[in-house]
């Protein structure tokens, strides 16, 4: 009797096709990007086309289908489909997203410290003149 070999672990991760793996909500983030440059109304098709890898159709579909269900975009029809506009700027989407992982850890002192010595001196300076109430 021939015992089967486990089954692998669901991975957090998504391969593209060159095999390079992305972390979760990276292609959330690039299509953001391709948005927030592109500066107006987008289709599935001309956001894919803007990407640096060769996705499906279909992922850039439901990618932004997925996005519009989260409040990240909003759509207006087109044809046959919708175009889509990003509904937060760049600087608010990555002030939440690190607002939000600090709240998911326990030594928010540690992890701010952390973050701050990690900074470039110009960024610490700027911070700096931000938590004084300077104009930046």
């Amino acid at each position: 009797m021939s015992a089967e070999p486990p089954a692998p672990e669901p991975s957090a991760e998504r391969s593209t096709r060159d095999g390079v793996r992305r972390q979760p909500g990276m292609l959330e983030d690039e299509v953001l990007a391709v948005l927030w440059t592109g500066g107006r109304a987008m289709t599935p098709a001309e956001v894919r086309g803007r990407l640096d890898d060769r996705l499906a159709y279909t992922t850039v579909m439901s990618t932004l289908a997925r996005m519009y269900r989260k409040g990240l975009v909003s759509r207006r029809p087109v044809k046959k489909g919708y175009a889509y506009l990003p509904t937060v700027d760049e600087a608010s989407h990555t002030a939440r997203a690190m607002t939000d992982l600090l709240s998911r850890r326990h030594d928010h002192a540690g992890v701010l410290a952390r973050f701050v010595s990690s900074l470039s001196p110009e960024d610490e300076a700027f911070l700096q003149r931000l938590l004084r109430g300077e104009d930046a």
